[in-house]
């Protein structure tokens, strides 16, 4: 197993955001966009951090991810770098894609539904749709089919953290409620002590549903 970073701690939800150098847009169609999710499908699969939601955009990605013991470099290096080489053939150039690694933002336990509600209606603010199942840029609509979700999304498990009983309220509540920017700064984790760690988030509801959750996982991954 990998070491883990100093400054992620396992059990903690992280706002992931990956850009690309210079605000290039790499991802221009579906084509590029179904690659890049192949490729960190393949990857976090394999890693024990789980995947509540996505937003591939032109120029960035955001993922609401929770962290398991495997270290952050680990198993985004082996999306980053083999999507990075991908695009470079692409567009027959050399040099980064990628803006050195992912800025993690730790988020609270209550912050859930505020993280994936603004990262599915990136779409919306960036006036490419109006409402957020239109895209197909985002895990919204996997969130609207949980049946066609794959298997390193968890679906199931983001509605249930976000207290939400059905798709269709979250849909519904998404569409009703735009989260800002600024608003995410109101559900951080703010760490112990400047440059420390995140403070711990398994207290409450958070730690019932959390501790729930990953003995779903380890159910699932029992050898059939």
């Amino acid at each position: 197993m990998s070491r883990r970073s100093r400054s992620i701690q396992p059990g903690v939800l992280y706002h992931l955001i990956a850009r690309f150098v210079a605000s290039e847009w790499f991802i221009r169609t579906d084509v590029e966009r179904r690659q890049y999710l192949e490729l960190f499908g393949r990857a976090v699969i394999k890693s024990d951090w789980r995947c509540l939601a996505f937003a591939i955009m032109s120029n960035h990605v955001h993922l609401a991810m929770i962290a398991g013991t495997d270290s952050l470099a680990s198993w985004i290096s082996e999306a980053h770098s083999p999507f990075a080489e991908w695009i470079n053939r692409q567009h027959r150039r050399i040099g980064a894609v990628f803006v050195r690694g992912p800025k993690a933002i730790a988020v609270r336990g209550d912050g859930v539904a505020r993280l994936v509600g603004y990262i599915h209606r990136n779409p919306v603010r960036a006036g490419i749709v109006a409402r957020a199942g239109d895209s197909a840029w985002t895990s919204h609509r996997e969130y609207l089919r949980p049946e066609r979700a794959p298997a390193w999304l968890d679906v199931h498990l983001g509605l249930e953290l976000m207290g939400f009983a059905d798709p269709d309220a979250l849909d519904t509540w998404i569409d009703a409620t735009p989260i800002e920017r600024s608003e995410l700064d109101a559900i951080r984790l703010e760490p112990l002590k400047r440059g420390g760690r995140p403070r711990a988030d398994a207290e409450g509801a958070w730690a019932c549903k959390l501790g729930a959750a990953q003995g779903v996982w380890a159910e699932n991954a029992k050898p059939a």
